[in-house]
């Protein structure tokens, strides 16, 4: 669980500090860079577990699919951050990335994998709310900054910790 773990302990503090600097009404441009280095290192250390990927290892292949869903997510947080982008795209790649987490998270279930499905589920929530907010244009309040630390919490940093230190 070595790269997971690592990819998760990013997610989760990148996500509690994104969350913070929504209540805190930072500047985006403070908190990009922090994105722009978690996407580095999932884009990067995806690249390299696909470099040593077989051609028929389907399951480090749908890991590595599934990190590039993460990686590409905080690059386009960071680059909306710098450049105030139209954020509508990243709500309907938000709904795509929402429906394939609950597709893993079923997949989870039915295989046995209850702390897996509970990660998977728990991460199709934050991106159906992307979508719902940012690309079905619902107002649903203040969702994102709570949603974002429980999470960044819960479904990221506490399960990289336990991974790191073999306790998951």
């Amino acid at each position: 669980m070595g790269l997971l773990g690592i990819a998760l302990l990013f997610v989760g503090i990148t996500l509690v500090s994104n969350g913070v600097c929504v209540f805190g009404k930072v500047d985006g441009k403070s908190i990009a860079a922090m994105n722009l280095i978690t996407a580095f290192v999932i884009i990067v250390g995806n690249l390299i577990a696909l470099s040593k990927a077989g051609v028929n290892d389907v399951f480090a292949h749908q890991n590595v699919a599934s990190g590039f869903l993460f990686g590409f997510t905080y690059l386009f947080i960071a680059a909306n951050n710098l450049f105030k982008l139209d954020l509508r795209p990243f709500g309907w790649f938000s709904l795509f990335v929402a429906v394939y987490a609950t597709i893993m998270s079923v997949f989870a279930a039915t295989g046995g994998d209850v702390k897996f499905a509970l990660l998977w589920g728990a991460w199709a929530i934050l991106w159906l709310e992307g979508f719902l907010e940012l690309a079905a244009g619902l107002k649903i309040g203040r969702v994102f900054p709570y949603l974002a630390i429980a999470e960044g919490v819960f479904a990221a940093f506490i399960p990289a910790v336990l991974m790191l230190t073999e306790k998951w």
